[in-house]
């Protein structure tokens, strides 16, 4: 967790550190993997940390999409309960179209198979949620990754 955290603040330094042109061409990397950070990280003080940064970053860079709407969802509060996180910010925030696939993709990718098994029904429920929102890319890309044999390790 010190070393999310510690990764968080860096982020966090960036806003105050570097011109909006200097960080532009990295922007849209930056604004979803706080994001991620800041919906799925197991420990609340990281999930705040990167909510934190984020807030930084859209105060003092400008850039980052949807920033002001996010934050008002997304804040020192709201991410507090792993469980409000994965069943409702998560929704939101996917709605926001450069943040959806990148959501989708972390819980299919990482938190699915994750070793404690409060993530993985979390983040199974957030999928779920998050059906309504990207169908056809769930359908499309997400059925099948969590349907292969080779992802689970399965001979089918």
């Amino acid at each position: 967790a010190n070393v999310r955290d510690a990764a968080c603040y860096l982020c966090w330094s960036f806003a105050r550190t570097y011109e909006p042109e200097q960080v532009a061409p990295f922007v849209r990397t930056i604004a979803s993997t706080l994001i991620l950070t800041t919906l799925f990280d197991r420990h609340t003080g990281c999930r705040r940390a990167a909510s934190a940064a984020f807030q930084e970053n859209v105060g003092r860079q400008g850039s980052f999409p949807h920033g002001i709407d996010i934050l008002t969802t997304c804040d020192y509060y709201a991410v507090a309960l792993q469980s409000n996180t994965y069943h409702k910010l998560s929704v939101l925030v996917a709605s926001y179209e450069p943040y959806g696939k990148p959501i989708v993709d972390h819980l299919a990718e990482v938190k699915v198979r994750h070793w404690c098994p409060t993530i993985r029904k979390d983040a199974s429920i957030a999928l779920g949620l998050l059906c309504t929102i990207l169908p056809d890319y769930i359908s499309s890309h997400v059925l099948p990754l969590l349907l292969s044999s080779r992802n689970w390790g399965l001979q089918l």
